[in-house]
Order: C-alpha cells, then structure tokens, then sequence
C-alpha cells in the first residue's frame, strides 16, 4: 500500500494541520491546489478596515472561508506597516467580535489576534452559524460579511429573510479562477504513487495496486478531477478508483461524490484534520 495521500485544496499558511497530521501518522500528503485566490482590491478592502464605518460603527464581522481570513491577516499586516495610526487601527480592528465556521478558521483568527472569536467548532456550517448569531446578535446590529466573489446564500437569506437584519452587509475581499495545471499535476502524483507500490497478495499477475489516498474537500474546483476519474473508471481494467481511496471531509461533498458516481471510502466525522485522518487509519 502507498502512503501518498492526495490532498485536494490550497496548503494553508503559515502552517497546514492536514500536511502536519498525516506526516506525524507516516503518510505522505501531495497537495493539488485547485484554484488560486487573489485579493479582489486590497487597497480597497484596507480603506474600509479603516473607515468609520467599520471602525465606530460595525462592531460584529462574520468570516467562513479560510482563504478570507487570510487575506484579512495580510491586510492587518500591511496596516501595521504602513498606517500611521497603525495601533489604533490594529487595536479597534481586533476588538471587534468575529463569527466563524469550523476549527480552522477559528484557529487562524486567534492566532491573528482576535480576542472574541466565536463559533468555530461549535459552528460546522453556514446554518449553525447563522443561528448562532440570531440567538446572540440583535437584528439592528450592523454587521458585515468578508466573503469571496462565490458563495453559498445560506448565511445571507437566513440573516436577512428569517432573523430580519437591517444592517447586514456584505464586503467581497478576493476572486477565485480555476487553475490551467490541476490534471497535469494530479495525473503526475497519481502515476508516481503507484509505480512506486508492490502489488498485494504476493505479486500475483491479477493483484490490484493500492495508490494511497485522494481527498476530496469541496465539490468547488474538482470537475476536472472528477472527470478524470470517470473517464478511467469506465476504461475498465486498472483504473484509479481500483488503485486509490476516496475520502470525503463531510456529508456535502460525500453527496456530490455519490451524484458522480463515486462512493468514498471514508467521511471525516468533522470537518477537521484529525477526524479526516483518523477514518484514513481506520480503512487502511
């Protein structure tokens, strides 16, 4: 059996817990970023981190994908060197209450500097979270949300249509493009996991080679991927989905693979590194 393990996404920065979980539990995690993220107006985005409307009159922000959170820690970043009420703003900016979706997102706004951070775990997706707030949030309240130029409806129309927000607004920080080299690079790792792996049950002529593991983290970005794997499938013999499991981070994408035709081995318990890990030692 190969221990490469095919991480569908962008690396996380600084650090990345999926990469430094699997090479603790002796896997060898390959990541395939399958879009790129870019700041939609950085300039843009740090003159409303530091207009009076955010500053005196937005005391709640809500931030669910990881990419937003790190463009908003570059942003800070770039206000502490360059601003000349640096401290002010920097101090205003982390006082403010941040709302969020899952551990990771939950750990890197800590870790910036954010003093009450809430959700997190306690919030796994979009419909939790948007109870959360209702049930802590007045509706009067302004409050805005730092979001990509895709994504979901469901904190938006619950907010607004069932918890009646008057001042919810939403500020979109980056665009997101599919990358040009997902199957080159996939199809490279995916060649390579498996000429490096004995075939079981002793060399037998007929044996299938096991390839390690592919993990999928969101339907977003993986068509092409997911096209791949059909194509081989139905050419029949020693395909990918023989050679390689398929791991899913939740319910959601599990639902998205089922819809193509392909069954995961493994659905992470939670959306984290540890449970998506743990149901990978567990198959294997």
């Amino acid at each position: 059996m190969s221990n490469t393990v095919i991480l569908l996404k962008n690396p996380s920065a600084p650090y990345d817990p999926y990469h430094d979980l699997l090479l603790a539990k002796s896997y060898n995690p390959q990541f395939i970023p399958l879009l790129h993220h870019t700041h939609r107006d950085k300039a843009q985005t740090i003159a409303y981190l530091t207009s009076n409307e955010f500053m005196k009159h937005t005391d709640y922000f809500i931030i669910t994908s990881q990419r937003a959170v790190e463009m908003l820690r570059e942003c800070i970043e770039e206000i502490d060197q360059n601003d000349v009420m640096r401290y002010h703003h920097r101090q205003k900016i982390l006082s403010k209450v941040g709302y969020t979706v899952g551990p990771a997102t939950y750990k890197i706004l800590k870790e910036v500097g954010f003093v009450d951070v809430r959700g997190g775990v306690d919030a796994g997706n979009g419909s939790k979270l948007a109870n959360l707030i209702m049930a802590q949030v007045y509706p009067n309240t302004n409050i805005v949300f730092f979001t990509g130029e895709i994504r979901k409806d469901i904190i938006p129309r619950k907010l607004i249509d069932i918890g009646r927000f008057e001042h919810f607004k939403e500020f979109v920080m980056y665009k997101t493009g599919e990358r040009d080299d997902i199957i080159d690079k996939f199809s490279a790792i995916v060649d390579d996991g498996c000429s490096n792996v004995n075939v079981n049950g002793g060399g037998d002529e007929g044996a299938t080679k096991s390839g390690g593991w592919i993990v999928f983290f969101s339907p977003q970005g993986t068509k092409k991927i997911i096209e791949y794997l059909k194509q081989s499938s139905d050419s029949g013999g020693n395909s990918v989905t023989k050679r390689w499991k398929l791991a899913s981070i939740g319910p959601t994408t599990e639902e998205y693979l089922l819809s193509n035709g392909l069954t995961p081995d493994t659905i992470a318990a939670k959306p984290d590194a540890a449970s998506l890990v743990e149901g990978i030692i567990k198959c294997d």
